[in-house]
């Protein structure tokens, strides 16, 4: 790769740094001309790669019809960053599926979680709430051989 011309046209900037090993830095720069313009430019072609829609594809459904139907709804109910408050994803869950409770919606959770679509984290300040997160994939990661999870 050579260096892209973008490097410092825009009015802010920050500083990224990380660690390589020695070896792969001295590889790298004897390929190209201008390090921190090859990141750069790297940097800004996986920010613009358009994808084919704004949305997320989600990982295949269960094959169980309940947790199915309980990913499904927790992939609507999640926020951009894919969170779900605990008590409102088990009262979603408790009207989307068949004959549930909030603690049958827990079990939900859990069966979830233990297959890999959702991973619950409690006790968060300020207020000890659990949040489900809801493990979607991009299509651009699924094209990477990315996140999916075995089901």
């Amino acid at each position: 790769m050579t260096g892209g011309s973008q490097l410092h046209e825009e009015s802010g900037s920050d500083k990224i740094t990380f660690r390589l090993p020695t070896h792969l830095k001295e590889q790298y720069k004897e390929q190209v001309d201008n390090m921190s313009a090859d990141l750069e430019d790297y940097v800004r072609q996986q920010v613009a790669e358009p994808t084919t829609d704004a949305t997320v594809e989600p990982y295949d459904d269960p094959d169980n019809r309940d947790l199915a139907i309980a990913y499904r709804t927790l992939c609507k109910k999640c926020t951009e960053n894919g969170i779900v408050r605990g008590k409102t994803a088990k009262r979603a869950l408790a009207q989307a599926v068949d004959n549930t409770d909030q603690q049958d919606a827990h079990r939900l959770l859990r069966l979830l979680e233990k297959r890999g679509y959702v991973h619950m984290q409690t006790e968060i300040p300020p207020s000890d709430y659990t949040a489900v997160y809801v493990r979607p994939f991009s299509r651009q990661a699924a094209g990477r051989g990315g996140a999916r999870a075995d089901v």
